[in-house]
This record gives structure tokens, sequence and C-alpha cells, in this order.
């Protein structure tokens, strides 16, 4: 059985761990380890088989490897859900500051950290992967805008959510004071039409955010969002916030500058251009109207 590249490895490794029958899976994933050594979502997997199983310890220092890879390759947001699932498992873990200390560290080397992103891509890599990746770390940018000390303050207050298919994450005209960042999976965005129906807008992935305006202001939610496939995402409220803000007011001007540079490509920009309606056409001088009501047609601009 082939996992990692094989939808029905996929499939046979999710009727194995249904069964329970954790030691044949770990099995799976130690054969696809061997061959493809380097794949970390091989090891998150391998993580959360070992802590289904009872195996705690060993799960979490697998956990803190991938974190820890993640947050050098500038995946902040992927490494956060890894710590989470950490704390989960032993709330006494330092994770929050070790978190910070890798981001900080890996600011000081981002030029040659990416410059190895570049040289590794293989030939075969499909482009959509790589520009995934590329959004992935844009939206980690957030995490690296904060001083050492804060950020350790808003890793704290984020908290990992995780959602099945369909789950309604956020309803439209509902009072909201949080933001999501996806993880991982997709969500599905609706807009409410006039005559009472939805409208699905976009669909939201992995580096997507949504619900900065909630967070930043004391508006209702501008849309519904439901989750397409099983979604993990981090949450971060406006109460840790202002919480946090109390003590580091600059916290709030980065939450805003960052939603100011992402303006275009937020859920409410979408809302907002959908609604818009578009500019209408001038007004035909009199020669033209009178070419077309004899003629019935149009003069060429000249």
């Amino acid at each position: 059985m082939k996992i990692g590249s094989s939808r029905s490895g996929k499939d046979d490794l999710d009727r194995l761990l249904a069964k329970k029958k954790y030691d044949k899976a770990l099995e799976v994933i130690e054969k696809a380890l061997a061959r493809n050594p380097d794949q970390l979502n091989l090891r998150l997997r391998q993580a959360d088989i070992l802590n289904l199983a009872g195996h705690r310890e060993k799960a979490i220092v697998i956990y803190r490897v991938i974190a820890e890879a993640q947050a050098k390759d500038g995946f902040y947001a992927r490494a956060i859900a890894v710590y989470k699932k950490i704390l989960r498992l032993d709330p006494k873990q330092t994770v929050h500051h070790d978190l910070a200390r890798l981001i900080e560290e890996d600011q000081q080397s981002k030029a040659a950290d990416q410059d190895r992103r570049k040289s590794g891509t293989t030939i075969g890599q499909e482009q959509a992967l790589i520009d995934q990746e590329l959004k992935e770390l844009k939206a980690s940018r957030l995490f690296s805008s904060f001083e050492r000390e804060t950020l350790v303050e808003i890793i704290a207050s984020t908290e990992l959510r995780s959602y099945e298919v369909e789950d309604i994450i956020v309803t439209e005209g509902e009072d909201g004071s949080s933001l999501f960042l996806i993880v991982d999976g997709t969500v599905k965005v609706f807009t409410r039409l006039d005559d009472g129906g939805n409208l699905q807008l976009a669909e939201l992935g992995a580096g997507d955010f949504f619900g900065e305006v909630s967070l930043l202001s004391d508006k209702p939610r501008t849309a519904t969002i439901t989750a397409r496939t099983q979604v993990t995402a981090i949450e971060l409220d406006r109460e840790s916030i202002d919480r946090i803000a109390a003590k580091h007011p600059e916290v709030r001007t980065v939450l805003e500058d960052f939603y100011e540079r992402r303006a275009k490509h937020t859920v409410e920009a979408v809302i907002r251009r959908l609604r818009t309606p578009p500019p209408s056409p001038p007004e035909p001088s009199p020669e033209e109207s009178s070419f077309t009501v004899r003629y019935g047609g149009k003069i060429k601009p000249r």
C-alpha cells in the first residue's frame, strides 16, 4: 500500500484507523516514510496515530520535530497548529516561547531559507503546489511582525479549531469578534441575496484568512463560511488582542496594517465587488443617437 501519492492508499489507511488497527497503520506509515523520509505530512500522520495508540511521549517528540521544521521553513501557522497539539497532550510544555524563538531566528536567516527552498524545488513539482506554499508563507508573515515578547502572548492566545465537512464556522449577520487562519482544508464562502437565497462567492484554503473585520471592529459577520472538507484553523479573538494591546499597543497597528496590505483579497472585498453595480455606459452624443435611429448602426470612434 502506498500513501502520500495515492488516494487509494490514504483510503486504506483511513479504514485501518476506523477499525482502530493502529499497529498496522503505523507499519504502513513507516514503510511510506522509508520511501519518503522528508515528507512532513507523513510524519504528522505518524504522530497522530501514535497519539491514538496511546504513545503520547513518542507523539510529542515527533510533533516537536515537525513544528521546528515548519517554523524554520517559514510556515508559522502550520507550526502553531502542531504546537497546539502538543499542548493538548502535555499543557506543561513550553512551546510558545520555543516557537517565538524559532520565528525570530527564521527571520534573521530568511534570505538563506528562501534560496534553499528555490534550489530544492524539483523539476516535477507542480506549480500549483509552489503557489500554495508561497501563499501560506505570505500569511505567516503576520506572526513575524511582532517582537518576541508580544509574539509569545499572541501564540498563547490562539486556539486550534477543527471542523467536519459542512460544519458552519461563521454565519452572516451574527456578532463576531475573531479572525481565522486556515491551516488545512477548504471552506466555502456564501453571501445572502435579497431574495433570501445564498450565493457562493469563493472557496478558501490553507493560508487564507477570514473574519478580520469582526476582529478589528464591532461589525457583524459579512459572510457565511462552511467547511467543504475537514478543516483545521487557528482562531484569534478580540478579547485576547485587547488584553495584549493594553501592554503592547503596537499589536492593533500591526493587525490593521496587515489587513490593509491584503484588502483586495479579503472576503469583504469580494462581497463589495459583487454588490457594486458596474459603471453605466456613457450617454451617446446627439450625432450617434441620430445615426443609430436612422440606420441601426454605430459610429466607429475615429
